[in-house]
This record gives structure tokens, sequence and C-alpha cells, in this order.
């Protein structure tokens, strides 16, 4: 086997961080022309979701998971917004955050929030991961999900 094949997580795995990648860049299109995620997603699934799927090597990403995460975050923008604002320091507010750094945290808010079948260490190292990959402070991307992972999830973060 190839060090390619021995180091790739599962397929299953990898089609899901390829649909968080594209609800980043759903939700970054939503801040940059205020256009709905609902009415934008087909477009981008038409034209862009090829090129997160190749960037993670599967034929497709998980649609399922893509739906719900930039559905969730549409429809609960005000109550994860608050959430991720709880988590900054004093004299942060969400308007100083960068887009892809608020659309990167906005997806992984919802899924430590909504989606408790996922892993919360996993959710908040895949969206570290992300954020590495868009150019964003991963220390502080990991900081504000790892602290609202530790609020949403008690008794998993052993709090």
């Amino acid at each position: 086997m190839s060090d390619d094949k021995q180091t790739l997580k599962a397929v299953p795995v990898r089609r899901r961080s390829a649909a968080r990648l594209a609800a980043v860049q759903i939700i970054y299109q939503t801040l940059i022309t205020g256009q709905s995620a609902i009415n934008f997603a087909p477009q981008f699934l038409a034209h862009y979701a090829g090129d997160a799927a190749k960037l993670f090597k599967v034929k497709d990403l998980d649609e399922g998971h893509l739906n719900a995460l930039y559905a969730g975050v549409e429809h609960g923008v005000v109550e994860i917004d608050a959430a991720i604002a709880a988590q900054l320091a004093e004299g942060w507010s969400l308007d100083r955050l960068a887009r892809i750094e608020l659309s990167l945290l906005r997806c992984g808010a919802y899924e430590l929030r909504s989606m408790p079948h996922i892993p919360a260490r996993a959710a908040v190292s895949e969206y570290a991961a992300l954020s590495d990959a868009c150019g964003c402070d991963v220390g502080f991307v990991n900081a504000v999900l790892d602290r609202m992972a530790h609020n949403a999830r008690i008794v998993e973060m052993g709090k």
C-alpha cells in the first residue's frame, strides 16, 4: 500500500470532512452576499462540490451532513452567534472576527450543539484543521470551539 492510503481517514469520515468544508464555504458566501444558504446551496453543489470532494479524495461529499449543517446554521444563526459570543474574551465581539472565521465557528458551533452523534473532540479537531486550511488562527478557532464543547457536552468532555 502507498503511504497515502495508509494515512487517509476512512471514506465516510472524509466524505463528512468534505461536507464540512462545503458548509463553511456556503455560510461564508451568505456572509459576503447576504444570499440565503438554502438558495445558494444548489448552485454550490452544481459547480463546486466536486472540488471539495476531490480535495478529500472521495467521489462525493456527505450531502446529508452538508444539508444539515448549512440549514441548521441558517435557521439557528441568532442562537449560534450568541453561543459563540459567550466564548469570546472580554472586549471581543463577532464583528471583530474575519468572515471565514465566523463561518467556521458557526458550522462548528452548530455541530457541537445540535449533532450529539458526532464526537465533540472530533468536531473541534476537524474545524481546527479546516481553519488552518482557510488561513485562520487555528489556536483561536480551536479554543473557542473547545470551550463551547466543554459547555455543550459536559458529560462527554468530562467537565
